[in-house]
C-alpha cells in the first residue's frame, strides 16, 4: 500500500539522489535500511529530489514519496533555518558545489505532510537539506553519513603523495566546511565503522553518534554449486570510485605480473561500471579482461576462485567484501579493506609477497578455500544481516531525545555482536 499524506510517518528518508539501483555505498545501506525497518513494522518513507528509475522494486516503490513541488514559502522557511552563525560561508559552500537550493527546499513540504518522528539524511548533501529543519525541534535530524569525509580524502591522499597535493586540499577544506557548517547541532550521525563514527564526533559535532555497521542481502547473494575456474581471481565495484581504481591498478603493477608469469592461465577479471581510462588500459595486459557494466554481477563471481580486495584508501566497510562473504567465495585481503569487521575469515596480506604466497595456496590447497567458502557465508549470517543492523539503529533512535521518544515500542532487545575464530 503506498503512503498518504495524511498518515504520520515513523521515518521519513530523504536524499539528492534516488537510491535505485544499488550502485553507491549509499543506495545500498538507504534502500535495505528503509526496507528493513519496514520490515519492523514501521511506517517509512523514502523521498528524493532525483526521480527513481520506473523499474524499482516493490518494496521501493511502496515506500517512495515523490519530490513536491516547492512554492516560495517552502524556500523562504529552508533559508531561514540556516540563519545564524555561518550563514554566509553555508550559502558560499552550497552555491560552489552547485546545489539546488529552492529544490531542496521541497523537505520543508515533505515533513509538513507527513509529520514525521525522525529525518534521516542519506548521501553528502542530505546534510544540508537537515540544517534547513532547524525550525522542528520535536523532529530527529539525523544524518546517516556511513564514511567520515575527512578522513576519506587523507586516505586517498596518503597514497598519492603531493601530485594531488592541491587539489585534495581543496577537497579537505570542502568537506570540513561541509561537515562543521551543517552537521554540527544534529541529533546524530551514523558511521558504519568505529573510526567514522568516533570523527563524526570529533570534526563534525554531531550530538549523538552510533556504529551501525552495513547487512547483506542473505538472499539475493547465496552460494551457487557452478562451475569454477579455479584460476580466475574477480574484482566488482564502480570504476569511476577513486579507492576500486587505486586497487585494481596496484594489484595489476605488484602482484599480478609474478602470478600470471607462473600461472600462465590464471585470469584477472574485473567488474564495474564506468571504468575510467586508467582502467580500461589494464584490459592490455595478459590474462586481464575489463567488462564494464553488467546486468548481473553474480554469475562473475560464482564462475571465480576466489576475488582480491587490494584496498589501499577509502573508508567504511566494503559492500562487495559482504557480499562476497555471502556467496562464499574466498577473499584475500589488505587490511585496509577489513578496517571495522569483526575478524572476517579471509586471508589478509600487509606485504606484496605475501599477495602471490595467499593465493597459491588457495589454488593448491582446495579444503583451505572451501573452509574459507564455508565460514564466510556463516559470518554473514551472524554479523551481517539488514535486519539486524535495522533493529540496532531503531533502539539508537529510541534514546535519541525527543518530545514522543520512541518510534518503535514493540521492537525486541537489540542483537548482540557474535564473536567467531578467525580464519585459519
Amino acid at each position: 500500500m503506498k503512503l498518504h499524506a495524511n498518515r504520520q510517518l515513523d521515518v521519513l528518508f530523504v536524499g539528492e539522489h534516488a537510491v535505485w539501483p544499488l550502485d553507491q555505498g549509499f543506495c545500498v545501506h538507504g534502500y535495505n535500511t528503509a526496507k528493513a525497518m519496514s520490515n519492523l513494522g514501521l511506517n517509512v518513507g523514502l523521498a528524493s529530489i532525483t526521480e527513481p528509475p520506473a523499474d524499482i522494486p516493490t518494496p521501493l516503490r511502496q515506500m517512495n514519496i515523490p519530490w513536491p513541488k516547492v512554492n516560495i514559502q517552502n524556500t523562504e522557511d529552508f533559508m531561514a533555518a540556516w540563519s545564524g552563525p555561518g550563514a554566509y560561508m553555508r550559502k558560499r559552500l552550497a552555491d560552489y558545489q552547485g546545489r539546488d537550493l529552492p529544490r531542496f527546499g521541497g523537505i520543508v513540504e515533505l515533513v509538513e505532510q507527513y509529520q514525521p518522528k525522525t529525518v534521516i539524511g542519506l548521501g553528502q548533501h542530505s546534510v544540508m537539506m537537515l540544517k534547513g529543519l532547524s525550525q522542528f525541534k520535536h523532529i530527529r535530524k539525523v544524518w546517516y553519513a556511513a564514511d567520515e569525509l575527512v578522513r576519506f580524502q587523507l586516505s586517498c591522499m596518503k597514497q598519492e603523495g603531493v601530485r594531488t597535493l592541491s587539489s585534495r586540499l581543496q577537497k579537505l577544506a570542502l568537506y570540513a566546511g561541509l561537515e562543521n557548517l551543517f552537521a554540527r547541532g544534529l541529533d546524530g550521525a551514523i558511521g558504519v565503522a568505529p573510526t567514522e563514527t568516533k570523527l563524526l564526533k570529533l570534526i563534525a559535532g554531531v550530538k549523538e553518534t552510533v556504529t551501525i555497521r552495513n547487512g547483506v542481502d542473505l538472499d539475493y547473494f547465496q552460494p551457487q554449486k557452478s562451475p569454477r575456474l579455479r584460476q580466475k581471481i574477480v574484482f566488482w565495484g564502480r570504476m569511476d570510485f577513486e579507492p576500486n581504481i587505486d586497487a585494481v591498478r596496484w594489484f595489476c603493477k605488484h602482484v599480478w605480473p609474478t602470478l600470471r608469469k607462473r600461472h600462465p592461465r590464471a585470469r584477472f577479471q574485473i567488474v564495474g561500471k564506468n571504468p575510467l581510462d586508467s582502467v580500461l588500459a589494464l584490459d592490455q595486459l595478459p590474462g586481464v579482461e575489463v567488462t564494464g557494466a553488467v546486468a548481473d554481477v553474480r554469475p562473475y563471481v560464482h564462475s571465480a576462485g576466489m576475488t582480491v580486495l587490494p584496498m589501499r584508501c577509502g573508508g567504511g566497510i566494503k559492500n562487495k567484501l559482504l557480499e562476497a562473504a555471502a556467496m562464499g567465495i574466498p577473499m584475500v585481503c589488505s587490511p585496509k579493506a577489513i578496517e571495522g569487521l569483526i575478524a572476517p575469515p579471509a586471508m589478509v596480506c600487509r606485504q606484496k609477497n605475501s599477495w602471490v604466497q595467499a593465493i597459491e595456496r588457495l589454488w593448491a590447497e582446495p579444503l583451505a578455500s572451501q573452509y574459507l567458502r564455508t565460514q564466510g557465508r556463516q559470518w554473514a549470517q551472524e554479523h551481517h544481516s539488514w535486519q539486524a543492523a535495522a533493529t540496532n539503529f531503531v533502539h539508537w533512535l529510541d534514546q535519541l531525545p525527543a518530545e514522543d521518544s520512541q518510534i518503535c515500542r514493540h521492537s525486541s532487545s537489540p542483537p548482540t555482536e557474535y564473536q567467531i575464530p578467525k580464519a585459519a
